[in-house]
């Protein structure tokens, strides 16, 4: 019997409407963190932002390719056809996929390189037709939990810092804590005088919030599109404007658009539940510090 990898929420999600942003979360089940040999040096490097994602040039084996930076990624998500017979399964919210795990001899993102890092094959190449750009791969959780990364959306850089390395004073700015469900990095927020808990994915191209928290907003501003996943299957949502407030932000960040889905299956498939994600829109702005050594989050001031 095969093993699940779960895909959890909305696997590389694309609007039926090609301007739409898509979405990358993925999971596999909670076990010991893996030993490999990790070189670290702080650097910057440029990246470029398509359909709300962070695509930063790595290199796979001194293969030079484009890769989505993925908070919401388990590790090194490599888009390449699983081969064989597989032991693991992927699940999305509309349907299964094959998913086959592999190792990686070398891997460099800036000056940190990684050797004998392990990583998932995935076919992604629906994305790659539907965003009409090249993805070779996911960067997530495995490879940035040691460090603490910068990512200034408005002048599209990004710093790889040691992440023992957090000066709170460095400079000033809105900073709260984060805790971890599975990989993920979950904020506490309100909405209304509901308490949710949101994951923030910069692999998310549109914020998410669980259908059923968004029903009292559906008649002030509702607009129904159809997703399709990464399996091709289609399914229905609506956009809303709901006022999510994280406490420390400033009121811009606090009524935006959310995305209605249900995120029963992702419930079942973390350790904990999340309400969301806080994506692309609310990232977009600002300059962010996500730190995995210490657990905070920081929006520096502009």
């Amino acid at each position: 019997m095969k093993g699940w990898m779960y895909l959890v929420g909305c696997l590389l999600v694309v609007l039926e409407v090609a301007a739409q942003p898509p979405i990358a979360l993925v999971d596999i089940p909670a076990g010991v963190k893996e030993s490999r040999d990790m070189e670290f040096r702080e650097s910057s490097e440029t990246f470029e932002v398509r359909a709300g994602l962070v695509f930063i040039e790595a290199y796979l084996n001194g293969v030079a390719g484009m890769y989505v930076v993925d908070t919401g990624a388990p590790g090194l998500v490599l888009n390449q056809k699983p081969e064989g017979e597989n032991d693991l399964e992927g699940r999305g919210v509309t349907g299964t996929l094959a998913v086959e795990e592999t190792q990686v001899d070398q891997f460099q993102l800036g000056l940190v390189q990684f050797r004998k890092l392990k990583a998932y094959k995935i076919d992604l190449s629906h994305l790659e037709n539907r965003l009409h750009c090249r993805i070779d791969g996911l960067i997530g959780y495995e490879v940035l939990r040691e460090m603490e990364i910068v990512l200034d959306y408005p002048n599209q850089v990004i710093t790889f810092r040691s992440g023992n390395g957090w000066d709170i004073d460095r400079e000033s700015g809105a900073g709260f804590t984060f805790h971890l469900v599975n990989h993920i990095p979950v904020v506490e927020a309100s909405l209304g005088k509901r308490s949710i808990s949101l994951g923030l994915d910069t692999g998310a191209g549109a914020n998410v919030l669980n259908k059923h928290l968004g029903n009292p907003y559906r008649a002030k501003n509702s607009e129904r599109q159809r997703i399709r996943g990464v399996d091709r299957k289609m399914k229905n949502t609506m956009a809303v404007q709901v006022p999510v407030a994280i406490d420390g932000l400033e009121l811009s960040k606090q009524d935006q658009e959310y995305w209605l889905l249900n995120l029963s299956q992702l419930h079942i498939d973390l350790d904990r539940p999340i309400d969301g994600l806080l994506g692309f829109p609310f990232l977009k702005d600002g300059k962010w510090s996500i730190n995995y050594h210490t657990s905070r989050i920081r929006l520096y001031n502009p």
